[in-house]
């Protein structure tokens, strides 16, 4: 999450005329998504140094959340910033809104700049395709192939940066180094006197609450993922090293699983992106 202090002084909210009788809830096409002005996303770039302005953010405000687009007018740069949003986007609702309130305060999630190639099928999606009327056959050869690449990423022992590329694949997948920049950081934090030693104790404990709660996280895993790397630094191969290659054994079972139990399929040239089903007539708060 990132703050953005820019809209306590600036700030404003802007509510559509409602016009006509209520639009009935199966028609709605935008739930949850509301208009911000192209001055406040532009204000938005410039506070988060991004090359160029975003089209929709995610973010929270003034008891709201959900996604916000640019809106098809108000697009001036000379314009105060200003948001309108949607009745279903307010969670909570405030008495009142005055300027410089902490309830003004834009606080960025993510935008549409942060695009993800390729692009995964969780478990939601998979259900509404399925539903929708894509064959079976389709989901069970993206999980194939998926496998096949899988399999493939941790199997591949010869040809030139083979061990590098191994290295690589075993520590995305234990969260290696980002682990062990955690530790460090909590060092670092307790040397320059930014927390005590009862915080930190009590950081770890609800971290160990954490891990126990996630069946994919455990330290059996973390140490068999770290033993890997260790081994594979050393200069050791799974051909040459029967103890690296029964512990590889276990990382593909492990990793296969995992593939299975998450349902997270990627789908060849594909890309994340943010749709919104008729923003561009929606210009009532639920129309």
């Amino acid at each position: 999450m990132i703050h953005v202090a820019a809209f306590t002084s600036c700030f404003l909210l802007g509510a559509p005329h409602i016009e006509g009788e209520k639009v009935p809830t199966e028609k709605i096409l935008t739930d949850g998504c509301g208009f911000i002005n192209g001055a406040a996303l532009t204000l938005i770039a410039r506070r988060l140094n991004l090359p160029s302005r975003p089209i929709a953010v995610q973010g929270r405000v003034a008891g709201s959340k959900g996604l916000w687009i640019l809106h098809p007018d108000d697009r001036s740069h000379q314009e105060p910033p200003r948001i309108w949003i949607r009745d279903s986007q307010c969670k909570v609702k405030l008495p009142s809104l005055e300027k410089g309130s902490a309830h003004v305060i834009f606080d960025v999630i993510t935008q549409s700049n942060h695009i993800k190639v390729p692009a995964r099928l969780n478990y939601q999606v998979i259900m509404n395709l399925a539903e929708n009327g894509v064959d079976s056959h389709v989901f069970e050869n993206l999980v194939h192939d998926g496998l096949s690449e899988m399999f493939t990423e941790y199997t591949r022992w010869d040809g030139p940066g083979a061990m590098p590329l191994l290295w690589h694949a075993v520590n995305n997948l234990g969260s290696v180094t980002r682990t062990r920049l955690q530790i460090t950081a909590q060092g670092l934090e307790r040397a320059i006197g930014l927390s005590t030693r009862f915080e930190m104790d009590r950081r770890n404990e609800d971290d160990l609450e954490f891990e126990d709660e996630d069946p994919s996280v455990n330290s059996d895993e973390k140490s068999l993922y770290q033993t890997v790397l260790e081994l594979i630094q050393a200069g050791f191969t799974p051909q040459s090293c029967p103890i690296l290659f029964e512990k590889m054994r276990y990382v593909v079972q492990q990793a296969m699983g995992r593939y299975l139990d998450k349902y997270h399929l990627e789908v060849r040239q594909s890309a994340e992106a943010f749709i919104v089903p008729g923003a561009s007539i929606a210009l009532y708060p639920e129309a």
